[in-house]
């Protein structure tokens, strides 16, 4: 009995977890525009490469109307800019 409490416990922290640590972010004008200054803000030139190499494809898809492409971008520059010290991004239309 204690031993299938554990364990529906467990897996509810597997999926909440995970859920809670997430940052969103949209893909509209003023997130790109805050990230864009976050990324001229970084000291880390290696960091600072790859976040604008993906933060200019997904201003790209942006103004070419491609949101999931734009989505998928920002996600890739939120990590590029973490490189795993923090909870990935994520997107959100």
């Amino acid at each position: 009995m204690i031993k299938s409490a554990l364990l529906a416990t467990a897996i509810c922290f597997a999926f909440v977890v995970p859920a809670s640590a997430q940052q969103t972010v949209k893909c509209d004008e003023a997130s790109l525009t805050k990230m864009r200054a976050d990324i001229d803000a970084l000291t880390d030139a290696d960091k600072k490469a790859k976040s604008l190499e993906s933060w200019t494809a997904a201003d790209a898809a942006f103004k070419a109307n491609n949101l999931d492409e734009c989505n998928a971008r920002i996600g890739d520059t939120g990590k590029n800019m973490d490189s795993g010290a923090g909870a990935p991004a994520t997107t959100t239309q």
